[in-house]
């Protein structure tokens, strides 16, 4: 059983931890794993229309699992030092983001992942661990990979954890070059930085895979235009958005929150849903404001509770 299956039947088997949109998304990916979806778009830069066939790779989308819990080490506390053994639901999102192929091609199907999810989930785990694995072992000559924000010191946040990781590591602590202003994977000829709309220069950049961090602290999205226009000359780039949810309104966030829901509300065939096969939209929340006196529904929106308290 693959690991979006094993979470989609956790789900149904805790109703009271399955929010509508996780749970509808999960639904649809076990729905396309038996069933390839067939998808048509017009490509912007060949100007054509494509069809697609879509089908899952197991293998291909536990091959970042795998790298992270065998390579990347824990930075802090208790566990430093110690390998990083990922929860079933970070999994699931994984083998999803990457497992999911073009039947011919064999390029992944998602260039966007969207991860809406609370405070002290392992989040940055997820950004830190994949953004190791995109610089060393995703096959990408010339990887650029980027964790983004507004702000530097907020984007140096995942870049640092990746780089703590690194030096935890005995393997990557001997083929990564980790230096003040960038971790380096010579063999490929291959970088990972932190970049933010302040940053001296967003001109030439040709990125792999982006790390958007905290987006619900964004104002402007011009880093969001140029960080999607500088990975439009790579066949399978990965732009991964990770927040919790914060507060501020009529922001870069509220626009990406509503089009995810807009996609997730496409799986039912609801009034208002859009159909984009591009991007994958894991929103962990509350169904109603009212949840949140209910212990036994935090889990919606904080997924790791289960590994931390027993109902």
């Amino acid at each position: 059983m693959t690991y979006i299956e094993e979470y989609y039947q956790f789900l149904l088997k805790n109703p009271d931890k399955a929010c509508y949109k996780v749970l509808t998304t999960y639904k649809k990916l076990v729905k396309d794993i038996y069933n390839p979806k067939q998808v048509s778009f017009f490509n912007e830069i060949t100007e054509e229309e494509e069809t697609h066939t879509y089908v899952f790779d197991e293998q291909r989308g536990n091959r970042p699992i795998d790298f992270i819990e065998k390579f990347c080490k824990h930075s802090k506390g208790k566990w430093a030092g110690k390998p990083v053994i990922l929860e079933l639901w970070q999994k699931a999102f994984i083998q999803a983001l990457f497992g999911f192929i073009d039947k011919e091609t064999g390029l992944r199907k998602y260039k966007k992942g969207i991860l809406f999810v609370g405070r002290k989930n392992g989040k940055s785990t997820i950004d830190a661990g994949l953004g190791n694995y995109m610089l060393t072992s995703a096959g990408e000559g010339g990887a650029e990979i980027y964790s983004i924000a507004t702000k530097k010191d907020q984007a140096k946040v995942v870049w640092e954890e990746a780089k703590r990781m690194i030096k935890k590591s005995p393997v990557l602590a001997k083929r990564i070059r980790t230096l003040v202003n960038g971790l380096y994977f010579d063999k490929t000829e291959s970088f990972f930085k932190a970049l933010a709309s302040d940053s001296n220069s967003l001109d030439g950049l040709n990125a792999f895979f982006v790390i958007g961090d905290e987006v619900h602290a964004w104002k402007d999205k011009n880093l969001l235009d140029v960080m999607y226009d500088s990975m439009s000359a790579r066949e399978q780039p990965i732009f991964l958005e990770t927040s919790t949810m914060g507060k501020v309104r009529e922001s870069v966030f509220d626009n990406e929150y509503e089009y995810s829901t807009a996609v997730i509300d496409g799986y039912e065939e609801k009034e208002g849903g859009i159909i984009d096969e591009t991007i994958l939209s894991v929103i962990y929340e509350l169904d109603s404001p009212d949840e949140w006196q209910d212990e036994k529904k935090w889990y919606k929106a904080n997924p790791r509770i289960r590994y931390n308290k027993k109902y």
